[in-house]
């Protein structure tokens, strides 16, 4: 892991005066700023229960958004920058390990991911006040709901630095990216519905769901798109403050996987 410490501080510094972290927060908390304000009045005017507030500050649809823009601007640059400039090549010649870079890189953006949402807790103790809910809010669901956060944002984060890895392009590193962390939040929902549509189907037409395509649907594709179910698992599991240890898996399966994708583009570049 030679490289670490020295990446991690280089790349953190960059994200700390670079005005574009801090032009992503702004529009993030005024984005946020209304969704809030309208939840705050319905739950003033209507029995809007504790749990469900708790669960929906966090997951609103400015936070959709921020998932999928956010992870791939924060890491465009991580290598592509470094491949268009050419200082790509004096790294890789250096006393470093890819290891070491990899992990640097992606930890500065996972620990910028995480400054950029540490604002919004204190708003939420906030809105604990007799102005706003006047509720007590568990605090179980909602450190839940920041740690399944913090879990997707890093899997995200890896998917950036693999896509910046393969291109000199910034922009298309980065569209790469958003286009992989949206079919991850979009693309289950149609797929399992189109299983259940054939399933039913199969009652009335058997020709259609054979024993061996029932065999693979129940046990190979349909877990595994309820594995990579994203939004489903924010909404439904962590947002309420349920831990599932194979969806904490998955993530941290998924994060090492692309940080490993990406260390294995650098030793291809490096061998070339």
């Amino acid at each position: 892991m030679t490289g670490f410490l020295p990446t991690l501080k280089k790349e953190l510094f960059s994200y700390l005066v670079n005005p574009l972290g801090y032009v992503i927060l702004l529009l993030l908390y005024l984005l946020r700023g209304q969704e809030v304000r309208s939840m705050v009045l319905l739950a003033s005017r209507l029995p809007f229960g504790r749990d469900e507030f708790q669960s929906s500050y966090l997951l609103t649809g400015s936070t959709s958004l921020f998932l999928i823009l956010v992870p791939p601007i924060l890491t465009m640059r991580c290598f592509a920058e470094e491949r268009r400039s050419g200082s790509l090549e004096v790294l890789m010649t250096a006393p470093v390990s890819d290891l070491g870079v990899v992990l640097g890189k992606w930890g500065a953006a996972f620990a910028f991911f995480v400054v950029l949402w540490l604002p919004s807790m204190p708003i939420l103790w906030l809105l604990e006040g007799e102005s706003y809910t006047g509720a007590d809010l568990f605090t179980g669901p909602v450190l839940s709901s920041y740690l399944g956060m913090f879990l997707v944002g890093a899997m995200f984060l890896a998917i950036g630095c693999f896509t910046s890895s393969l291109t000199d392009n910034q922009l298309l590193a980065s569209l790469s990216g958003m286009v992989i962390i949206y079919a991850l939040l979009t693309a289950p929902t149609p797929l399992l519905q189109l299983i259940e549509n054939a399933r039913v189907e199969g009652v009335d037409d058997p020709g259609i769901w054979s024993s061996s395509v029932r065999f693979l649907t129940d046990n190979v594709f349909e877990p595994l798109l309820q594995q990579a179910f994203v939004s489903d698992h924010l909404a439904r599991w962590f947002g309420r403050g349920l831990l599932n240890s194979g969806q904490i898996a998955f993530y941290l399966a998924g994060t090492g996987a692309f940080l490993f994708l990406t260390m294995k583009s650098l030793e291809s570049r490096r061998i070339a």
